[in-house]
């Protein structure tokens, strides 16, 4: 489950090249820049199709975050549409509307542009140098009062003229807006247009508006770049955990160019603790806004009415008293309201710092309490969900670790079932309420797979040892990028090949 301070901190270390921002570009990115922008460890795109009338196809993306991806605004939009070119292009359905899913919190990754991060970027590169003895993530958390250093005009010009009582975390998020949108939301809504597709991705920042008030622009915009027209202007002090869908096409003729195709957004609700300890603010819980927050978007052409869960949302069922309904109170039956809504897709965009292989927030062992969301929707009887696609987030950011394995459950699909890492048997210690996590499961349509094969649980953890941030082995910072592609169709088949953990031919 995010945490949404520490990955915008860590995510400053996207970017310790050039100090300059460069502005984006119209030029796609050639093969030769994409291949440079390609993770060391790949696989080629696992793939499930069975096109049918009514269905999407679904791309989930996992990502591997990098200190070279937010040199500039160019290179943030070179690494998503390279990821774009090389897992998606190639598979696009040519009669389904086709839905890229990114992870939670890839906007941030944004904070890491031009000169105002240069020295959390600095801390991000060698956290031991500010935090000598004490354990993650102290790395991330000081680059954060680097950040907030950096953008201290921004922030005192919101609190001056704006926002008197904004908070001090917060106004980090509000203080970035022109630096957000300019460099997240303007890719993820242009490369929808270009590639005729919906793109999917999240991010920690306040809403907005364009500004062209002299005043705004002088003291709002990227000091890096020549003077621009207009500046984007947080119009409220609170920052939220949010997730985009972007169409293909534009629904609105007027307003920021980043919203003209934007079809849907949720507010992550409830957010967790260490969220509202920086003072991230929750989605609305009751009333009529909640309901909006929750609605699903049903994709034009299809039957798919897609649901968002954003990590933590993803795990609140909350049984509510009889007679009440579970939208009564989102933060506490969640997807139960998703549920009554009428969902059949949820994307669960994942952003989980520690490592995959080690201990989770109730448990001995993580991928044992992630069925709780991926597979727990489709696979309980109380629950009508068709679909699950969670893409995860990889790689270290500074002294924290993001991973896990990125998969697309179905329901009632049949077959022989397979399971995430250390999961084949519970094991001592597991909560015994866990049993029914344990073992194969075949509602698992698509699966990505892990560094290394399955195996005993201490191996598995040393592995991660390897992996995580400062270990100085060779394996440090290996974690693999891929994509899973599947047509999700409705009703779903049940006797469609499921548990697809090796590419076409791989």
């Amino acid at each position: 489950m995010s945490f949404a301070v520490l990955a915008a901190a860590a995510a400053l270390a996207l970017g310790l090249g050039a100090a300059r921002a460069g502005s984006t570009s119209d030029r796609a990115p050639s093969a030769a820049e994409c291949r440079e922008a390609a993770a060391h460890r790949t696989l080629r795109p696992l793939q499930s199709y069975e096109p049918r009338p009514g269905a999407i196809r679904v791309f989930a993306m996992q990502f591997k975050q990098e200190v070279r991806h937010v040199v500039s605004y160019a290179s943030f939009r070179t690494a998503i549409e390279c990821q774009i070119r090389r897992y998606v292009v190639p598979h696009l359905s040519p009669s389904e509307p086709n839905v890229v899913a990114f992870n939670e919190d890839i906007g941030l990754m944004t904070l890491g542009t031009g000169s105002r991060g240069a020295a959390a970027r600095e801390l991000i590169q060698h956290p031991s140098s500010a935090c000598a003895g004490q354990g993650a993530p102290c790395g991330a958390a000081v680059a954060l009062g680097a950040l907030s250093a950096g953008y201290s005009r921004e922030i005192s010009y919101y609190r001056s003229r704006y926002f008197p009582d904004m908070g001090p975390l917060s106004g980090i998020f509000v203080g970035a807006t022109d630096t957000l949108v300019r460099g997240f939301m303007t890719t993820f809504s242009d490369l929808a247009r270009r590639y005729d597709i919906y793109t999917l991705g999240s991010s920690d920042q306040a809403p907005f508006r364009a500004s062209t008030d002299p005043a705004d622009i002088s003291q709002l915009a990227d000091p890096d770049l020549p003077a621009p027209k207009f500046v984007y202007l947080a119009t409220r002090p609170e920052a939220y955990n949010e997730v985009f869908l972007w169409s293909p096409r534009n629904v609105r003729r007027t307003g920021p160019r980043p919203l003209r195709n934007l079809v849907a957004q949720n507010r992550k609700v409830p957010v967790t603790d260490i969220e509202k300890l920086i003072e991230i603010s929750p989605g609305p819980s009751t009333g009529p806004a909640a309901i909006a927050n929750l609605r699903p978007y049903r994709v034009p052409g299809s039957q798919a009415r897609i649901g968002f869960a954003t990590s933590l949302p993803a795990f609140r069922y909350g049984k509510p008293p009889p007679g009440v309904d579970p939208c009564s109170d989102t933060a506490r039956y969640y997807m139960r309201c998703l549920d009554r809504l009428g969902a059949n897709v949820v994307i669960q965009d994942e952003a989980n710092p520690g490592p995959w292989a080690a201990p989770g927030g109730d448990s001995d062992w993580q991928p044992l309490e992630w069925m709780r969301s991926t597979w727990r929707h489709i696979a309980g009887s109380r629950l009508h969900f068709a679909y699950n696609v969670t893409p995860f987030l990889v790689g270290n950011l500074a002294d924290l670790a993001f991973d896990g394995q990125s998969a697309i459950t179905q329901r009632g699909l049949r077959g022989r079932g397979c399971h995430f890492i250390g999961n084949r048997r519970l094991q001592p210690g597991d909560p015994p309420r866990y049993r029914h996590y344990a073992g194969p499961k075949s509602q698992f349509l698509l699966l990505a797979p892990w560094v290394t094969g399955d195996g005993p649980r201490e191996r598995l953890r040393a592995t991660a040892e390897r992996l995580g941030p400062g270990s100085g082995d060779k394996l440090e910072n290996d974690y693999l990028e891929t994509a899973l592609i599947a047509d999700l169709t409705f009703p779903p088949d049940p006797d469609r090949r499921g548990c697809i953990r090796r590419p076409p031919g791989g």
